[in-house]
């Protein structure tokens, strides 16, 4: 299926038929990754830290980063490339500075594939530049590395922690965010905003005393927020209505001024967005109509809307309607993909970042430019295989069964049918990540469909055997 996808894409994409398509195309701010058809991984850009799989300075053109085709999912840090097997396990390549790979080793460059514990349950991952969380599919929270500002959420602060370790006993995280200045945010089931680490610029608490907070605090107990990115300053956070909201300080969170807030949250516009990201000092984000925006400082021109003038509000980068994702890292370079397959960059390309061939470029670009030769599977036609995740565990299973799952639409529902295609369970859901647990005793024994639905569309399903 993952083939016939990519081959489908490239023909209708309207590329030359030398454009290689990548699933997933996922960007770290400094180096690029995605799968192609045969399941193997490529990637461009940067790879002094060896995060690209080789030992070259950058990589100006696509290169085969692993041989295995067995890949899930994947993660990428300014220094780190994390990525998760179809089995749950999580390996990991690059800079291993503070002890960011988790592989209890000092260490400092890995350019092949390491494992990361021997653990079967890994779902997402979130690299900060010196340390690394995660969330396991059982819905619990992990880090490791630095934790210099409990970034790690434990006390006392130490230089590095070398392997993963829990954070709290909570089992319902959901959604997590590593900030580039130390601070921590992570959502829970419940549809609740927890946050971790430095406080030094007021970013968890706006106005508060407080310098760090070494746990899990509860940070907004407004209960329908689903997605979150913390940047420099700033946050940014999504609610289930589609709509963005912001706190922190600076351009970057787009309400028009640079002062610290001294509310929580304030929405960005009454407008609802389909993808956001933040930078160092730069948000971007694209509204449901297609259209993309960006914000926040721009001395160089890093807002990519032509102009050195900083923006406090977001303003459209051109004029095109079909933007399908955007992504930014902590460094100047970003990366945008439309649906049409087509890739673009703007800002520094010094070490090859465009992927277009062009080493040592000096040119800093002030507005989106196309990579010729990739493109990128829309999201929207990547099928069930890779961005999204429906983990059961046990599978087989006897008394309950966990549901985890990690999507690129928002659901509605879980329900389960039986081989008849009568429902046997149903429950209301909300948020791209989530865990819920199904009791199986009144179930007889046999073979049912699990799927996760936006009303009656399936977004993902997977078969479940009860015993």
């Amino acid at each position: 299926m993952k083939q016939l996808l990519l081959f489908l894409g490239s023909l209708s994409f309207g590329l030359t038929t030398t454009a290689q398509c990548y699933q997933n195309l996922q960007f770290g701010g400094t180096h690029t990754i995605g799968e192609s058809s045969n399941g193997t991984l490529w990637g461009w850009g940067v790879s002094f830290w060896e995060q690209l799989g080789t030992t070259n300075e950058s990589e100006p053109l696509p290169v085969q980063v692993n041989t295995a085709t067995d890949w899930n999912r994947f993660y990428l840090g300014a220094k780190t490339t994390f990525a998760i097997k179809d089995n749950g396990t999580l390996w990991g390549c690059g800079s291993n500075y503070k002890g960011v790979l988790g592989l209890n080793t000092t260490t400092q460059t890995f350019s092949t594939f390491q494992p990361i514990t021997a653990a079967t349950n890994w779902l997402k991952i979130s690299p900060a530049q010196l340390y690394t969380l995660a969330l396991k599919t059982d819905g619990t929270l992990w880090g490791w590395g630095m934790n210099n500002y409990y970034q790690l959420g434990f006390a006392p602060a130490i230089e590095q922690q070398m392997t993963p370790v829990q954070i709290g006993t909570d089992t319902d995280w959901v959604e997590l965010s590593s900030g580039t200045s130390g601070t921590n945010f992570a959502i829970k089931a419940d549809g609740t905003i927890w946050g971790w680490g430095s406080n030094l610029h007021s970013q968890l608490y706006p106005g508060s005393s407080v310098t760090y907070y070494t746990t899990p605090t509860l940070v907004n107990s407004q209960t329908d927020w689903v997605k979150i990115s913390s940047g420099g300053l700033h946050i940014l956070a999504q609610k289930s209505d589609g709509t963005l909201w912001s706190w922190g300080e600076g351009a970057p969170m787009g309400i028009g001024t640079s002062i610290p807030t001294t509310t929580t949250a304030q929405q960005i516009s009454p407008d609802t967005w389909k993808y956001f990201t933040t930078g160092l000092n730069t948000s971007f984000g694209i509204k449901s109509d297609g259209t993309l925006w960006g914000w926040g400082l721009n001395y160089n021109g890093q807002v990519g809307d032509g102009t050195t003038i900083d923006r406090y509000y977001p303003v459209q980068l051109g004029s095109a309607t079909n933007w399908d994702t955007v992504q930014a890292g902590e460094f100047e370079t970003f990366m945008a993909t439309k649906t049409d397959g087509t890739v673009w960059y703007w800002g520094i390309n010094y070490y090859g970042e465009f992927g277009n061939g062009m080493d040592y470029d000096a040119t800093y670009y002030l507005t989106p430019q196309l990579t010729p030769g990739v493109c990128a599977v829309p999201l929207t036609t990547q099928g069930f295989n890779k961005i999204t995740a429906l983990d059961l565990y046990p599978n087989p299973a006897k008394q309950t069964v966990t549901i985890a799952y990690d999507l690129n639409e928002q659901p509605t529902d879980l329900i389960v049918y039986d081989l008849f295609g009568r429902t046997v369970y149903q429950r209301n859901v909300h948020g791209l990540i989530g865990n819920r647990e199904i009791p199986l005793e009144q179930l007889q024994e046999g073979i049912y469909l699990v799927t996760i639905q936006n009303k009656s569309k399936i977004i993902i399903q997977e078969k479940l055997i009860k015993q």
